[in-house]
């Protein structure tokens, strides 16, 4: 099934509704809303990580970096 371009969320309901009208298997409906769960965890740990960084970046003691 083609997914649209939005959000997660928006991928989510396609697939959802995709299953609900027959066109994907219940299973599959399955496996694709676990890829998109997977997807979210790794989206959501680089924007902790970039935060991080920044955070880091601008509390850099200035006295450490010389």
């Amino acid at each position: 099934i083609p997914l649209p371009d939005g959000s997660l969320a928006d991928q989510g309901r396609a697939v959802l509704a995709a299953a609900g009208t027959g066109h994907l298997a219940p299973g599959q409906a399955a496996q694709l809303l676990s890829g998109l769960g997977a997807l979210a965890k790794l989206i959501e740990t680089d924007e902790l990580a970039a935060r991080v960084a920044a955070l880091e970046k601008r509390n850099e003691d200035p006295a450490k970096s010389r």
